[in-house]
């Protein structure tokens, strides 16, 4: 059997369906962390953009199937929804060129570029591994078809592979537009790869293509076929019902996981290279290549000696391999988090800054002398005699601040909290002390994502001046902070060169999960600074996110290319489009599911939603194995039918 055997047409089909998935996966890499860091979303709202924008991809399907078998024929549809697909990888590569544009038109750009992405990319899945299959002259081709779907699904995932390898090197290995990083190439290169697919499409496949209309079952009289025809879709329509669960955990790999990944290291020091966040995607598909031949020839056939053999007890292990995933990531989540500061019951612990490039000495009844050294932090535990104890205390400048102060004197209160630690800001007020009460570290709890918090502390002749934080090792302005008094912020890990205009202050490094506080004050010639880190987290290497990608790459082996064995040998022929789009219907609304829970925001660590998604997927999984005991497997013997390996990463 040669290869020449197969139709031309056949080849360039492959070929665009590497381009579309080259484009589709590049953008998809990227889209969470230019939400982020671009149009300044913050992860739950950049999460949930990302998980719609899924949704939108994997419910437009339906209308595909419409227009394709009832009005349009597979050739057309596929050629005017790319079209549509090419306009929305322009736009929001339009969008990251957008500089000048205010940072709401740049946000509106970005998302008209996703609505018209979900719209090209969900109107040709129903279309284009079937248009493919109709190229074959069946049955004298059938042996031909069986090879094709072969390697039209490896297409797919090498498409898959290279894009989410290249496209996080273009975001970040490139910088351009006076930017640490350049998306304008990263979303540019599959925006080019997806016209050249058309161009493709449209210069040598053939538009004489037959279809079965799936919609003509409206007539006033029904057969029989007709009717077993139904009720064969509507048995299997009826088991898809808990597979959006699966999905909700499946696609979180692209935002809530490439997050994780952003406060992890991902420095392979024998290759002198670091891995970037979104690249850990690139490991799903290169299982997936692996995995396929292993699990036909050592996997499966160990399960089948253990009773596993059938389609749906795959899919139910496969469900419950995605939960033992998650289980996975809610471990790494809290390691990187770490610990926080514990006060045992009875105590109170009172912190206070000194603000002062000089000596201040603290006199009260109700503590020892302290001697407070210059930018230095004093922490006292302290056992209140009620809930909140407060107490009289004296301040003393040393005469060193004299130029600075009129007095050098601050008599003030102090309030200790029980199980609280309580801070204090010793600054200026003009030409006298002042002391100001900052709130308790339990207000500066770390964020549900670990990124890093600081607090700048400030004396307020420093007020509205802008905190520039540069990356180590370039030129390029990675953050702006306009300082206000008592500002907090949330800011990305990594080792910067800290400016106050243009003023070096000191280097900061921000690591995982830690809580900072970064103390200015104006001296008579300079400023003063002081970089204190009152939590810390962990910064474990990238390599600790791979079990989970590999038992969620296991999960789907036996849960997403079973269901489509399943779906396309128990559905009737005359059927299988609509199948194909309720499939893909399972994948937007297990989307829709990470929606709901981001937006509704039940916990502020992460691992515990980590956790709840794993414990719905255990749920949903039991009700699925209960819904399984009453289904009867069909063997219908139809003419050889057309599958369509686009779900997700058979996407």
């Amino acid at each position: 059997m040669s290869v020449q055997a197969y139709p031309k047409s056949v080849w360039f089909i492959i070929c665009t369906e590497f381009c579309e998935r080259f484009s589709y996966y590049g953008l998809r890499t990227v889209l969470v962390l230019y939400l982020t860091s671009i149009l300044q979303y913050d992860e739950d709202e950049s999460t949930i953009i990302y998980h719609m924008s899924v949704f939108m991809a994997y419910f437009s399907p339906l209308f595909g199937a419409i227009l394709s078998d009832s009005f349009l024929g597979k050739f057309k549809t596929i050629v005017y929804l790319s079209l549509i697909y090419a306009v929305g990888n322009l736009v929001i590569t339009g969008s990251s060129l957008a500089a000048s544009f205010s940072l709401n038109n740049q946000r509106y750009l970005a998302l008209l570029g996703l609505v018209l992405i979900a719209i090209g990319t969900g109107g040709i899945k129903p279309c284009v591994s079937s248009f493919g299959g109709d190229q074959f002259d069946l049955p004298a081709q059938e042996v031909y078809l069986q090879k094709f779907f072969s390697i039209f699904y490896f297409s797919i995932n090498a498409g898959s592979l290279i894009s989410t390898s290249v496209t996080p090197e273009l975001r970040k290995g490139v910088q351009c537009f006076g930017q640490t990083s350049c998306f304008p190439l990263a979303f540019g290169v599959p925006a080019v790869l997806m016209l050249h697919a058309i161009k493709r499409r449209l210069s040598h496949v053939s538009s004489n293509t037959k279809k079965v209309h799936w919609l003509n079952y409206a007539d006033d009289k029904f057969s029989e076929k007709e009717i077993s025809d139904i009720r064969s879709a509507l048995d299997v329509i009826y088991l898809f019902i808990p597979f959006p669960f699966f999905w909700a955990l499946f696609d979180q790999q692209g935002s809530r996981w490439t997050l994780q990944a952003t406060l992890m290291n991902g420095r392979i020091d024998f290759l002198s290279w670091t891995m970037k966040p979104d690249q850990m995607q690139v490991m799903n598909p290169l299982l997936v290549l692996l995995f396929i031949p292993f699990f036909e020839t050592a996997v499966y056939p160990i399960l089948a000696k253990i009773g596993i053999k059938k389609p749906l007890q795959k899919i139910a292990l496969g469900g419950f391999l995605a939960a033992l995933a998650f289980v996975l990531s809610a471990v790494v989540q809290t390691n990187i988090i770490g610990g926080s500061i514990q006060i045992p019951a009875g105590e109170g612990q009172l912190r206070i800054y000194n603000g002062f490039d000089c000596n201040i000495t603290i006199n009260s009844t109700n503590l020892p002398v302290h001697k407070l050294n210059s930018l230095e932090t004093l922490e006292l535990i302290y056992k209140p005699s009620s809930n909140e104890n407060s107490f009289p205390i004296v301040f003393i400048a040393d005469p060193s601040c004299s130029p600075n102060l009129s007095t050098l004197n601050l008599t003030s209160s102090v309030s200790i909290v029980e199980g609280k630690a309580t801070s204090y800001f010793l600054t200026r007020a003009q030409d006298k002390l002042e002391l100001k009460r900052i709130g308790h570290v339990d207000d500066l709890a770390k964020p549900k994502n670990g990124n890093p918090i600081l607090r700048i502390l400030n004396s307020d002749d420093l007020s509205n001046k802008t905190l520039i934080l540069k990356e180590k090792g370039t030129k390029n302005t990675a953050i702006k902070i306009n300082i206000k008094s008592l500002i907090t912020n949330t800011v990305p890990i990594g080792k910067y060169k800290a400016f106050l205009d243009n003023e070096f202050l000191s280097d900061l490094n921000f690591l995982p999960a830690s809580v900072n506080t970064l103390v200015l004050q104006r001296s008579s010639e300079h400023i003063d600074s002081n970089f204190i880190v009152l939590e810390k987290g962990n910064f474990i290497h990238i390599a600790w996110q791979l079990p989970q990608i590999i038992v969620m790459t296991a999960a789907e082996i036996m849960f997403s290319i079973t269901t489509l064995e399943f779906a396309f040998t128990q559905a009737p022929t005359s059927m299988k489009s609509l199948l194909a789009a309720v499939n893909l219907l399972t994948v937007a609304f297990g989307n829709l599911i990470v929606v709901i829970v981001s937006e509704v925001r039940f916990f502020e660590n992460q691992a515990y939603e980590y956790l709840l998604f794993a414990g719905l997927m255990v749920l949903d999984m039991i009700i699925f194995i209960l819904m399984s005991f009453t289904y009867k497997y069909k063997n219908l013997n139809d003419p050889v039918s057309i599958p369509n390996n686009e779900q997700d990463k058979q996407n």
